[in-house]
């Protein structure tokens, strides 16, 4: 059952639970989403101070009601690359909370480890079809996944994988590469054990190990291993391509830059499905520099701030207002922002920290009309991943399109 926490409905009272919905049991909201079907008579059974009673809206009567959030499921390993692991102390609370719950992975695309699942939770995810879902994988290899994961039950992840497709649950899957352990053959053997299970499994993202400065048992990625892993997924993705009609598995961007290899061109992500993985990021943003075709001349002196992955392409972006006659030379500078809080091995710009970039706007004397900083270096509420406040009335986030971003410059 649960709990209404405010209403504007008369039949149902503040503080009441509801225990069903034409006799099907309310465990969260994603039963009385699932089962409040507003063009179907709906029978509640509600109850209040000890009392129940059923309540009947007819089809088409909307039910005005604040449901309370449910208590989702921390994670239950103890992984040495976990990156929340990896976060100094002293920051807000929400940053060191390690989700693992199903719900927020139907709900905001977040990845599972499956190792609390149970066969109630798989059947209830089944009947209430929440599909697709997201998991981390990394190994297939169950004794190996038992051991990065400190979890007993981490090595059950194809029998829960498969339990999934059973039950019509599609799933997008995540590896990641970790040098000496996660890497040549075992990368092979995991990519082979997944892509069995096509098309229940519908995608299989690869993405390097990252870690903050206050890890010293992780290494990172190489140039060396990027361009092996590289060449190894890519002969997947082409035998994929050939009998599946998709690329099925896909590198993250990080690996071609560390490479030092061009990005793939669009037909390489199909749908671009594992888009907020860092998996296409880069060539959607080539690409929306490919279409500018705007005359439209930008005034003023810019200073755009970046993490270091993000460089060469904001300075394609640069060049290609320049060639267009948007911009002089002196109008526009791009510059990194390194990332001193966490580390120079995190080059992502959502993760600086306010300090890095208002030590770094304090470094550079030239009179800035407005400062642009990357759009994801702020949470919802506008915070900083450090919770540093920049008092500079210069400051723009940057809109995620480059043609909201062209507005700011105008």
């Amino acid at each position: 059952m649960v709990r209404v926490i405010h209403s504007h409905d008369a039949k149902i009272p503040n503080s009441a639970r509801l225990l069903s919905i034409n006799n099907h049991k309310i465990d969260d909201f994603l039963e009385y989403q699932f089962y409040n079907d507003i063009t179907n008579t709906r029978k509640i059974l509600i109850e209040n101070k000890g009392v129940k009673k059923e309540v009947v809206f007819e089809p088409d009567e909307k039910i005005a009601i604040e449901l309370e959030e449910p208590v989702y499921r921390q994670c239950e390993n103890n992984c040495d690359f976990c990156f929340i692991n990896g976060l100094p102390k002293g920051l807000r609370k929400k940053l060191y909370f390690k989700d693992d719950d199903y719900r927020l992975s139907f709900l905001l695309g977040n990845f599972l480890s499956l190792t609390n699942i149970s066969k109630h939770d798989i059947q209830r995810i089944g009947r209430l079809k929440l599909s697709p879902l997201y998991v981390s994988v990394h190994t297939t290899d169950p004794e190996l996944r038992r051991r990065l994961f400190k979890n007993d039950k981490a090595g059950l992840i194809m029998q829960h994988l498969s339990s999934l497709i059973d039950n019509n649950i599609k799933t997008h899957c995540q590896i990641v590469v970790i040098p000496h352990i996660t890497d040549g053959a075992n990368l092979i053997k995991t990519i082979t054990d997944l892509s069995t299970l096509y098309p229940g499994i519908s995608s299989i993202g690869v993405v390097p190990v990252g870690k903050t400065k206050y890890v010293n048992s992780i290494p990172m990625v190489s140039r060396k291993l990027a361009q092996k892993t590289i060449s190894l997924v890519e002969e997947f993705h082409k035998k994929f391509r050939k009998t599946y009609k998709t690329g099925m598995v896909y590198l993250a961007d990080e690996f071609y830059i560390k490479a030092g290899l061009p990005i793939p061109e669009t037909q390489y992500y199909d749908d671009f499905i594992q888009h907020e993985n860092g998996i296409g990021m880069v060539r959607m943003f080539i690409n929306e520099i490919k279409e500018l075709n705007t005359t439209r001349k930008i005034k003023g002196k810019f200073l755009i701030l970046t993490g270091r992955l993000a460089l060469p392409f904001l300075n394609q972006l640069k060049m290609k207002l320049k060639n267009l006659g948007c911009i002089k030379n002196g109008n526009i500078d791009v510059k990194i922002a390194d990332n001193l809080f966490l580390g120079n091995s995190v080059t992502v710009s959502g993760l600086i920290s306010g300090a890095d970039f208002a030590r770094t706007i304090s470094k550079y004397k030239k009179k800035y009309d407005h400062i642009i900083l990357p759009p994801n270096c702020v949470n919802d509420s506008g915070k900083f991943i450090d919770s540093k406040a920049i008092n500079d009335k210069r400051i723009i986030i940057s809109p995620h399109s480059i043609k909201e971003l062209l507005k700011c410059l105008q």
